[in-house]
């Protein structure tokens, strides 16, 4: 059986994501929804738009149980489509992880203690997140 150890990775940051109730990538795509629908001139083709986001959406929601089906999907002949859910899982929640540290930085001059809270909290599903990336790019 071969990318076992991208396997191990991803079933161990798919855990961790599970464990504490990983939601941050349906909330960027639900803000990327927003934002598109704020655009008139693609009205025409909102229904394209909304039809993508939902099953982008529905990978995202899944979270931690798309990631360790990705990669289950990575020990079989179907590599290409286990590297896609993980990308989808875990790629907007890395969104959201930046947009975080972002948002981090912006406030910690006013709230250091605050954002020292967030930190810790958001460690689970950022540990799981870069897991799963790293499984991700050591697939072959």
């Amino acid at each position: 059986m071969k990318n076992q150890l991208p396997f191990v990775l991803c079933l161990i940051g798919g855990l961790l994501l599970i464990s504490v109730n990983y939601t941050h990538g349906v909330n960027t795509i639900v803000l990327l929804y927003l934002f598109l629908h704020g655009i008139a001139v693609l009205a025409p083709y909102f229904f394209i738009i909304d039809a993508i986001l939902f099953v982008l959406w529905l990978i995202a929601w899944f979270g931690g149980a798309a990631v360790i089906l990705g990669g289950y999907l990575l020990t079989t002949s179907h590599v290409r489509l286990g590297k896609f859910v993980i990308a989808i899982a875990a790629g907007f929640g890395l969104i959201s992880l930046i947009l975080t540290v972002l948002w981090v930085l912006v406030v910690s001059g006013w709230m250091g203690l605050l954002v020292l809270g967030l930190l810790i909290a958001n460690t689970g599903w950022a540990i799981g997140l870069i897991l799963t990336i790293i499984a991700r790019t050591m697939a072959d």
